[in-house]
């Protein structure tokens, strides 16, 4: 099936946006990208900052896919949240990887844009909150602390692991996360 005029953009910007960050692509290299017509563009869009809010939705979506698809294809809720590591992991093997999108978008957007930091907050509440399920489902203590503790790993992990070019500091947080997911004595 051929994809519509609205995905081909959304797919475009959303690459675009991940590789370069938002404010370093500009409309006129996605439309060429895109291969679509200025036109077309803006029958779709009303703003770089529509498109924009479409693309990184779209980018949520397909994250949490990919962090739902490891919890249901882990045994338990300890493995999974150590799974989510090892997917961080793999999106930082990448030869495109540029950190989170997220943090990313958060850092390059003017305070008053509430639309595309509301999208960077519902996004990062939905991993602390799927984070924190999983603490609640093992039984420890103060799960949505530990939901935090967990979203803040993996943002610094995946930060420092652009920073460094290097996986490290995912392992680094796995490790910890592991250390977290012990049952107090």
């Amino acid at each position: 099936m051929q994809e519509s005029v609205t995905e081909r953009l959304t797919a475009t910007a959303a690459r675009l946006f991940q590789e370069r960050g938002l404010t370093r692509v500009g409309i006129n290299e996605i439309i060429r990208e895109a291969d679509v017509a200025r036109m077309s563009l803006y029958n779709n869009f009303k703003s770089k900052e529509d498109l924009a809010l479409a693309a990184y939705a779209a980018v949520s979506t397909d994250r949490q896919a990919s962090i739902d698809v490891v919890i249901e294809a882990s045994a338990d809720p300890r493995l999974a949240i150590l799974a989510i590591f090892d997917l961080a992991a793999d999106l930082a093997g990448k030869a495109s990887f540029r950190g989170c999108a997220f943090i990313d978008l958060a850092a390059h957007v003017e305070v008053d844009d509430a639309r595309l930091l509301a999208l960077v907050r519902s996004h990062k509440v939905a991993l602390r909150c799927r984070f924190s399920r999983l603490a609640e489902e093992i039984g420890l203590s103060d799960p949505d602390l530990l939901g935090r503790q967990l979203l803040a790993l993996w943002d610094g992990a995946l930060t420092d692991a652009f920073i460094e070019r290097n996986i490290a500091p995912i392992s680094a947080a796995r490790s910890a996360a592991e250390q977290l997911l012990r049952p107090a004595a």
